[in-house]
């Protein structure tokens, strides 16, 4: 889907607040200069100011003009693909929100991951993680019946959602089969996220096995670009 036209202009001016163009306390040109400078209209100007009030990164001031709030945030470091451990470690106030939940059948390539039969359903929810008011990440769960019995909201919402799991269900994990990949954000992950429609985003794809290496449960989550990185170690073997 082409970026519309105020998209772009927010884009512009972020990157120029991230990249210290313009630097906390800044004014920001008016209204007027900016249609001017980038050959749009007020209106356009106007949706691009409010996206960027609205990621925290501008306050408008009644009489007085339009300011840098706020410089580039902190990326959080996912550590060995560990999201868990290491948002308790880089973002301990990260809140986790239950969006929906219900019984459904899945898509047909969820119910094949999972090894379903046809018209089977199965537990599906979807999880939002907050920082300060900023839509950070958030993920759609498709866990077979069997395996959710007793899966209370409140589980569903912790962020060792995992290992509470696997006290409450009889279920034993044993590894994960993973895909990372950048994606433009859709209408659906856009909302989710508050981004604009468009926007690169990252997409992981995570099937669960448990220690008889039957697939338990799928996780699709997205990460804004601007808010993670992924960090990893590993050991390189002998070359002589």
């Amino acid at each position: 889907m082409q970026m519309v036209t105020y998209q772009r202009l927010y884009n512009i001016l972020r990157e120029k607040i991230w990249n210290k163009v313009y630097v906390p306390g800044t004014k920001l040109p008016t209204e007027r200069e900016l249609c001017d400078e980038y050959g749009v209209s007020r209106i356009t100007v106007r949706h691009a100011l409010m996206l960027l009030e609205e990621q925290g990164l501008i306050e408008r001031m009644q009489g007085r003009g339009t300011f840098v709030k706020a410089s580039k945030p902190k990326k959080i470091a996912i550590m060995d693909y560990a999201y868990s451990k290491s948002m308790k470690q880089e973002s301990p106030d990260t809140m986790r929100k239950l969006i929906t939940r219900k019984v459904i059948v899945p898509p047909r390539d969820i119910a094949s991951s999972l090894s379903l039969l046809q018209n089977e359903e199965c537990l599906y929810f979807e999880r939002l993680d907050i920082n300060s008011g900023e839509n950070l990440a958030f993920d759609q769960v498709y866990i077979p019946l069997e395996f959710s019995k007793s899966l209370k909201d409140e589980l569903l919402t912790r962020i060792d959602f995992l290992s509470i799991w696997e006290k409450n269900e009889p279920v034993k994990l044993s590894f994960v089969k993973e895909a990372i990949e950048a994606i433009a954000a859709d209408d659906f992950s856009a909302k989710r996220l508050s981004v604009p429609i468009g926007s690169p985003i990252l997409m992981d794809t995570e099937i669960v096995f448990d220690k008889e290496e039957r697939p338990v449960a799928v996780f699709i989550s997205r990460y804004r670009y601007d808010r993670f990185k992924m960090v990893s170690t590993y050991f390189l073997g002998n070359s002589s």
